[in-house]
């Protein structure tokens, strides 16, 4: 049976269409207690991420996951919760992240191997 979404239990919102990583990231963001939603675009994140305490994890292998325009509409509180994440030989993806401003930048493999610790370093 599929969970209701409750208005105020806050998001991991996925940016991304890798299937591994959307399983992933779903069950580390449930076993933390949050809703967790995997999206296309950035609009929907954005979107998705409304409630308070929510967390924007942007796939920068994403044809769609530009952090440039994603930083264009975010607040500045979700840019502070906002990790994204992309192979470490990307490094000028990476540089363009960290310099639209973006909470957490790290590589796919840093990512993957520590998601409740980044939810919960997010989360304060």
């Amino acid at each position: 049976m599929p969970k209701i979404e409750s208005p105020s239990v806050p998001f991991v919102v996925l940016c991304s269409t890798d299937l591994m990583l959307i399983s992933s990231v779903g069950g580390a963001a449930e076993a933390r207690e949050y809703q967790f939603v995997s999206v296309n675009s950035l609009q929907a994140a954005i979107h998705k991420a409304a409630t308070a305490g929510s967390i924007v994890c942007l796939d920068l292998s994403a044809s769609f996951s530009d952090p440039h325009d994603f930083a264009l509409s975010a607040s500045p509180e979700l840019l502070a919760r906002t990790i994204a994440f992309g192979p470490h030989v990307h490094t000028a993806k990476l540089d363009a992240a960290r310099a639209a401003g973006i909470g957490r930048v790290m590589s796919r493999g840093q990512f993957v191997s520590g998601l409740a610790a980044h939810f919960e370093a997010c989360a304060k």
